[in-house]
């Protein structure tokens, strides 16, 4: 029998919706992780892609009745049949007698200028076997007609185009993919309709269909349905470590550059640089990267959108691959704060100025970084393309050669952290908090493990990367130096301390992205631990009591991925310990 089966709580990479990360063991909410982030984020999903969490950008995808959808001219019922994934929640638009449109639509979505997005519903005749779908580009309103009565596709405007495919019992996914326009704005709406091309008629009140499972993302293809509500509290699945997805904590951070996707946009300064736009796919798997073409004159070719006078640690990323050129160069222009120069054929970094990273996103992508300390000096990051290795690349380019770029970020910290998208404004992606309280233990006794890439830790902070303690709540700081154990970064080391701060009892000094293995044990005599097969020594226990709550809160401490959390209401042998960490 795996020890695994003894564990009285189990916490994966598994089966979530928004707001909560659904524990293994046990298979009831008892142990279900509360996940609180706040805002939106980015991952790596399973094909290695960069997406959106949620990629959904819809918001109470499946309750119209919520004031983030508009009604025009009808009202909602909520949970009027049963919906494609078998349950009850479907609701039904009905028209009142007017003569006018009826409708109902999301004015909180958008998405990127210049890209396809698509937006989809589930929707099913009742009285009505017609609708219409909506999506605003610009300043023209695109529509698509569709018979959910038959399946079969009505009349779609010009610029947009339509799909029905059956979902089963009656129900169909309907689809409009559009291009945007040079905004954000595209209001997603749903129209009732007596026929192709119509949405202006007398009403018959109490008329209409029932609909589903809304959803607009990016791209020209429709994605799975994802369910949302407010859209901010998504656990991240993160793949960057392999084909087994790992949960994501990070800081807060901002990406302090704007149009981070559009470097032909006006807020880029470009010198002797013509840029394409939409040239290839990027990362994300869209055709939304840009190419930086150096002009054919002798000069420092570069782009740059942000300058700024700038005190402490700063890093600098960018995607970016080879198209013509092999190499680029990501450096403080103004006061060489950083200063690296990047192989994009052999995944290799020339550091000059500062500190730098390479690592391969596939596709002959890397995402470059580069970071250093800005002492109240003006910083402006720059993206140079390059012809050979050199801190300052001075050639004539040929028009046509140039590289790839997508995905640029500025942010406050010692590391790059997840990509976040900007357009107009910076933006802030708060820090992801994990809790469960009052898992259920009530043993004096117990060994708390977990499994985890140690991606970065930040050494001046002195925050948590996870804690087990007494309490039937989370709350304040105050229970850090309470009842429990709290393991935090200090340098690049974990450390693993005992009622507060009192007990040292082990350290490990990781390298950034290995794989650890960590197990705390107690049984209120004694504390001890392993790391990766090692035991530490045998400690007096003074923090006697039961331990029943759990926080992943890596706060401002660095970013983690873990695989597994688990707790044993037990004192593990030695044998047992050393078996769980190797």
């Amino acid at each position: 029998m795996s020890l695994l089966n003894s564990a009285s709580l189990v916490v994966t990479p598994n089966a979530y919706k928004e707001g909560t990360l659904y524990s293994v063991i046990p298979n009831t909410t008892l142990g279900d992780m509360t996940v609180v982030r706040a805002t939106t984020a980015t991952r790596v999903n399973s094909a290695g892609l960069i997406e959106l969490v949620p990629y959904n950008l819809v918001t109470y995808s499946e309750q119209f009745n919520n004031a983030d959808w508009t009604k025009g001219n009808g009202t909602i019922t909520a949970n009027a049949t049963t919906s494609p994934d078998g349950t009850a929640n479907a609701d039904k638009f009905a028209e009142d007698s007017s003569t006018d449109a009826h409708y109902f639509g999301n004015d909180t979505a958008s998405a990127t200028s210049g890209q396809a997005v698509t937006f989809t519903i589930f929707a099913k005749a009742s009285e009505r076997s017609w609708i219409a779908l909506r999506l605003y580009s610009g300043a023209s309103s695109i529509f698509g007609w569709y018979n959910i009565g038959s399946g079969t596709l009505g009349t779609i405007g010009a610029g947009g185009i339509g799909a029905i495919d059956n979902a089963e019992n009656g129900w169909y996914r309907c689809s409009l993919t559009i291009t945007m326009a040079s905004n954000s704005v595209c209001l997603p709406y749903v129209f009732s309709s007596t026929g192709n091309g119509t949405i202006t008629f007398a009403g018959t009140s109490g008329s209409g269909f029932f609909a589903w499972g809304a959803q607009l993302n990016e791209g020209s293809t429709a994605k799975d349905y994802l369910r949302t509500e407010t859209r901010l509290n998504i656990p991240r699945l993160d793949y960057s470590n392999g084909t087994c997805p790992s949960i994501l904590v990070e800081p807060q951070r901002s990406n302090l550059m704007t149009y981070s996707e559009q470097l032909d946009n006006a807020a880029w300064t470009a010198t002797a640089i013509t840029v394409t736009a939409n040239a290839t796919t990027s990362p994300d798997g869209t055709t939304n990267a840009d190419k930086l073409i150096p002009t054919n004159v002798s000069a420092f070719h570069n782009v740059y959108n942000y300058a700024a006078v700038l005190s402490g640690n700063y890093s600098f990323s960018v995607f970016v691959k080879k198209g013509g050129y092999n190499f680029v160069s990501l450096q403080d222009q103004f006061s060489g704060v950083f200063n690296s120069c990047f192989d994009l054929v052999n995944g290799t970094v020339t550091t000059f100025v500062g500190s730098s990273n390479i690592k391969s996103y596939g596709n002959d992508w890397f995402l470059c970084s580069v970071t250093g300390n800005g002492v109240g000096t003006t910083v402006i990051p720059s993206i140079v393309p390059a012809n050979a290795i050199s801190s300052f690349p001075v050639f004539t380019g040929n028009g046509t050669d140039g590289i790839f770029a997508w995905g640029a970020q500025f942010e406050a910290g010692t590391y790059p952290t997840s990509y976040i998208p900007t357009t107009s404004a910076a933006v802030t992606r708060n820090a992801d908090f994990l809790t469960r309280a009052g898992f259920g233990n009530t043993s004096t006794s117990g060994t708390l493990f977990f499994d985890l890439y140690a991606e970065k830790i930040e050494s001046s902070n002195g925050l948590y990367i996870l804690q087990l303690f007494a309490g039937s709540s989370i709350g304040g700081a105050s229970f850090a130096t309470a009842n429990g154990l709290s393991i935090i970064g200090n340098g690049a080391a974990i450390q693993i301390f005992n009622n507060g701060y009192t007990q040292q009892v082990q350290t490990l000094t990781p390298t950034a992205g290995q794989r650890v293995k960590l197990a705390i044990r107690y049984n209120g005599t004694n504390v001890s631990s392993a790391i990766n097969g090692t035991l530490s020594n045998v400690f007096a226990d003074t923090a006697v009591g039961v331990k029943n709550a759990l926080r992943i809160n890596n706060g401002e401490n660095g970013t983690q991925a873990f695989n597994v959390v688990c707790f044993f209401p037990s004192y593990l042998t030695d044998s047992e310990l050393a078996s769980l960490t190797t």
